[in-house]
């Protein structure tokens, strides 16, 4: 079972690894310029078809719901008899003529050709899919995917309806950018000048400001982001859920959701200028104008699935907001809501340093502790196995996230702004934050919340067979959360490994708090600011 497992996370890298090797040896968008004539311009949409690819993977593994642990259950029988040193042989050649043939499509003599009309892109197209399918046939036998496929049809459908409409809905609402823009910056006027006197307008232009402090309300402020994801992401609850609710009464949670995103887009851009105006222009196109969207996002949200259900109109069982008793699941998350909701917050009010930190700190300490009672099955202490992965995945991140030469001496000239107290006091909080609250919050989310979730079922410290499941999405999500993905997949991959060697969560505490400490050391001594 662990060959099956180590061989099957292999693959995964494998894949990754070979798709990153493309998108950095050559560059899509660059296609329709140097091959537009030639037939190759459509080629550049690739980074628009990855994104959609992405969609129907996340709408496929949802739409599964409890069904993906049954079909891993499956998959690991499948693949424990397949011999697959012939087809991974097969898809390394494959994928070596795939690579071969893009750099004829991007070459410049491609375009040039004299000889005989070759399709190279048709050529190119058949590769894409044959490295894919003999990928595919390399972690188990084609009969499996053959009978996911049959088994799962519906399912795999419905994922790309849904990837299908969100790439129209991109299309579509194209033309309603102008227009949505303009409705938004008339709005936004209205609500400016109810508490401002000497407001700039210049509606020809789409400007819009108070006193010196002036912005340009583009197609791309005029909330269609915000409306897409609204839209995209309830649809796809109540589908999924569709039991739970009403029809057709509960459609009716799709338009006001767009109608609260939209009014929640319009005070963003009143607030931005007024921040703009009144306290820091640096802050208002900072950290303000970059948060405040996934701010507005995430509430509206909360607030329809709230609405959706507790109210009768929408759902078959309304839930009454009285106090429910939390769940040891729930108390594994709910540290990292809170943490993710702070660190939201605080951004949303930071230039170039967050001197708010310390509120997340502080919040995220205080969910810890109230919840602590729930924590006291698992067995902290540490073990020097721990601790090993953790120095191995601090010289890894040096190794893949680089310093920023230009942020950090930014950084540190901010930082040599304030009175020494407040500084080492900062820097304190900084760090217990670094090596306690994050890899606390983070790894109970992580490696307990979907190991619980996706495993066996088992508890913490329970013995369960190897949850490669569950190891493969909370490394991919770990690795989302930060803004170096690559090394935050890999570190993912070692926590969940060091979680898994003893069944132990707080081991992967353990070690993501001695990489997180050497590497508060590491910028403290070096000044490599950018790194936290």
């Amino acid at each position: 079972m662990r060959t099956t497992t180590a061989r099957l996370f292999s693959l995964v890298l494998l894949i990754v690894g070979e798709a990153l090797a493309i998108s950095v040896a050559f560059d899509a968008s660059t296609l329709p310029q140097q091959h537009a004539a030639a037939g190759y311009g459509w080629l550049g949409h690739a980074g628009a078809a990855s994104k959609i690819l992405f969609i129907w993977v996340v709408a496929l593994l949802v739409a599964l719901g409890p069904r993906l642990k049954q079909w891993s259950r499956h998959l690991q029988v499948a693949a424990d008899g397949h011999s697959y040193h012939l087809w991974l042989s097969l898809q390394l050649i494959a994928y070596l003529l795939f690579f071969a043939l893009t750099y004829l499509v991007f070459s410049t003599t491609t375009s040039r050709w004299e000889g005989p009309a070759i399709p190279f892109p048709l050529f190119w197209l058949a590769a894409l899919v044959l490295v894919a399918v003999l990928w595919l046939s390399t972690i188990a036998p084609i009969k499996f995917c053959l009978r996911f496929a049959r088994e799962e049809a519906i399912t795999i459908g419905f994922a790309c309806a849904i990837a299908t409409l969100t790439w129209g809905f991109t299309l579509v609402t194209q033309g309603l950018w102008d227009p949505l823009s303009g409705a938004t910056f008339d709005v936004a006027t209205s609500v400016l000048q109810l508490f401002y006197a000497d407001v700039v307008v210049d509606p020809q232009q789409r400007i819009l400001g108070v006193g010196d402090f002036v912005v340009e309300i583009a197609a791309v402020c005029s909330g269609y982001e915000g409306i897409g994801l609204v839209l995209i992401f309830t649809g796809f609850y109540l589908t999924i859920f569709r039991q739970d609710f009403r029809f057709p009464q509960a459609l009716l949670l799709l338009p006001l959701g767009v109608a609260t995103i939209w009014l929640f887009n319009i005070f963003r851009i009143a607030a931005l200028i007024g921040i703009g105006a009144e306290i820091s222009p640096e802050l208002a196109l900072g950290g303000f104008h970059s948060m405040a969207g996934w701010i507005s996002f995430v509430l509206v949200t909360a607030c329809i699935l709230l609405l959706a259900h507790s109210s009768a109109l929408f759902s078959r069982s309304p839930q009454t907001l009285s106090a429910q008793p939390i769940s040891f699941r729930m108390a594994l998350l709910i540290p990292l809501v809170v943490m993710l909701s702070a660190t939201l917050i605080t951004s949303a009010m930071t230039i170039t340093v967050d001197w708010w930190y310390p509120i997340r700190v502080v919040l995220t300490a205080c969910a810890l502790a109230l919840l602590w009672r729930h924590y006291r099955s698992i067995s902290f202490r540490v073990t020097w196995f721990a601790v090993a992965v953790g120095v191995l995945v601090f010289l890894l991140w040096l190794l893949l996230v680089p310093d920023d030469p230009a942020a950090s001496p930014m950084i540190d000239q901010h930082l040599h702004e304030i009175p020494s107290g407040l500084l080492i006091a900062w820097l304190v909080v900084r760090t217990m934050g670094a090596v306690i609250t994050v890899p606390l919050a983070e790894e109970l989310a992580f490696r307990g919340y979907l190991f619980e979730w996706l495993g066996t079922g088992h508890s913490v410290n329970g013995r369960t067979h190897f949850p490669w499941l569950a190891l493969a999405v909370s490394s991919i999500l770990f690795g989302m959360l930060h803004s170096a993905w690559i090394a935050g997949l890999l570190a993912g991959v070692a926590y969940g490994l060091v979680r898994i060697y003893r069944n132990n969560i707080a081991d992967a505490f353990v070690a993501h708090a001695t990489t997180n400490g050497l590497l508060s050391v590491y910028i403290l001594t070096t000044g490599s600011w950018s790194l936290w």
